[in-house]
């Protein structure tokens, strides 16, 4: 089935309605970010240089750099806060979208970094405050809005398809970019009657390179199936009957899973974190999706969870579906949203932030049933290559700090066997997500490294670590260290 924007966006205040970008951590504050006075940890929410980052080495400060690791990370999330001395962001979800650039070579890292040069951006640069409506944020009614891109922050996700690099956003394109010099270029429409429709923060990827993702804008959900040469192949519609908040989904080889948190917004007008409603007793709701035929969808019931990411999913030969994700008893980021720790105060956490790794596991035909494992922790990844089919592994990252926000850990856990292989950096370290990047001439899951970027509070920088990913409990492999940090992201691929 095919779908207009006019059609998908009719159900929208102006197109304008924004659900959802992301996971975050768990007084005014008169200092200005970055000064002395702020606690160390308030790095990974100071704003960006505006010009971002030129291209610069970074140091090889730890072990020995394994043969045949080659490629580029890419990285984005919120990177600028503040304009002037208090005019502070209203939700980390709203801060403009940066960037990072680590080229791999030859033993060898080099970081860059620049801003998405959206509409939001270039208007409240020039403007030197913030003035568009978003997720928290309920704007300036001066602000022009004449379609979802025109409030686009592009700060959520990055991704790779054919060549290209995108940057992600919930509510409005993807943005294209120059994958070297990270130049923006523009808006994508994968299709002409397609411009400025939703492109979530999540596209899946098949191993042969087919790219499915997901354009939410209330009860309504509109499914993308890209080729491996970048071209649309079709754009179908599904209706979930209420307006969810939708982050994350999971496919399998012969099915989408879209999963209804009872996390529900009715009013979907900015700020849009201010219309949604807890809703516990609704349950959690799985539509399962046959991608060649979306008229053949069947429902699963759950009990009630709040999530944002998942891992993966896979199919057994009897049809039972098995993902995993991190869930929440409820909700942990609508209210707060990061302000405090944008201004550089931190209350610590409390149960309700508390995750649990969990694998939903949806039969043929009845409700839904979670195995818990106890594991706290979030931004669940797994190994690229078996997106949509059987695994074993899961990395997150874990260890809630007990004196800043953030985790201090990355683990893997093995679902074959319920053992967790973890390495904890400690409290002087902010870790963010770990990506699975396969060793050459390797298939097996284990054979793979984990990279990612870890915040080092006592050197002020942001490191580059990569562990192999069958012995995480050894430490890391190596790690590169620039003379700089960059604010804390979201989200990231491998190139």
């Amino acid at each position: 089935m095919t779908l207009s924007r006019r059609h998908f966006l009719a159900t929208s205040a102006a197109g304008t309605a924004v659900m959802g970008l992301g996971f975050g951590l768990p007084s005014s504050f008169a200092a200005t970010p970055g000064a002395s006075d702020m606690p160390d940890w308030h790095l990974g929410y100071t704003s960006a240089p505006a010009a971002g980052f030129e291209p610069s080495s970074m140091r090889l400060v730890y072990g020995k750099v394994p043969a045949g690791l080659e490629g580029t990370l890419y990285r984005n999330g919120p990177a600028h806060f503040l304009y002037g001395s208090d005019d502070y962001a209203s939700h980390w979800f709203d801060g403009d979208g940066m960037v990072q650039r680590i080229a791999i070579a030859d033993g060898k890292a080099v970081h860059s970094g620049r801003f998405v040069e959206t509409v939001k951006h270039r208007i409240e640069q020039a403007e030197q405050k913030f003035s568009a409506p978003g997720f928290g944020t309920a704007g300036d009614l001066s602000f022009p809005v004449t379609g979802p891109d025109d409030v686009n922050a592009a700060n959520t996700s990055v991704t790779v398809i054919d060549g290209e690099l995108y940057a992600l956003w919930e509510a409005g394109s993807a943005i294209a970019m120059d994958a070297k010099t990270l130049e923006t270029k523009g808006p994508k429409a994968w299709r002409g009657d397609l411009a400025g429709m939703p492109f979530l923060a999540h596209p899946k990827r098949e191993p042969d390179g087919t790219v499915w993702n997901l354009a939410i804008n209330g009860p309504m959900v509109g499914v993308y199936q890209i080729g491996a040469g970048g071209g649309l192949n079709s754009f179908g519609l599904l209706d979930i009957g209420k307006a969810a908040y939708i982050h994350d989904w999971a496919m399998t080889e012969r099915h989408l899973i879209i999963m209804v948190q009872p996390w529900i917004n009715e009013a979907l007008r900015p700020p849009v974190v201010d219309g949604f409603e807890w809703r516990p007793e609704e349950g959690f709701k799985f539509l399962i999706v046959d991608k060649d035929d979306f008229s053949n969808r069947r429902w699963a019931q759950g009990p009630a969870r709040a999530f944002y990411h998942t891992g993966a999913a896979w199919e057994e030969s009897d049809g039972t579906i098995r993902l995993d994700a991190a869930l929440y008893k409820e909700p942990v980021l609508g209210v707060g949203g990061g302000v405090d720790e944008i201004r550089g105060v931190w209350k610590g956490t409390d149960e309700s932030f508390t995750s649990n790794l969990t694998q939903i596991v949806i039969p043929p035909s009845g409700d839904a049933r979670l195995i818990e494992t106890g594991l706290d922790g979030d931004f669940p990844q797994v190994d690229p290559r078996r997106h949509g089919l059987p695994r074993r592994l899961t990395a997150l990252v874990t260890g809630q700090s007990a004196s800043h926000p953030g985790m201090t850990a990355v683990s893997v856990h093995d679902w074959s066997n319920g053992k967790t292989e973890s390495f904890e950096f400690g409290e002087g370290r902010m870790v963010e997500e770990f990506l699975f990047v396969a060793k050459p001439g390797s298939e097996a899951e284990e054979d793979s490294w984990l990279i990612g970027p870890v915040l080092n509070l006592k050197t002020g920088t942001t490191d580059i670590c990569v562990f192999d990913a069958g012995h995480v409990s050894d430490g890391p492999v190596c790690i590169w260290r620039g003379d700089r940090s960059w604010p804390l992201g979201f989200h990231g691929t491998w190139s």
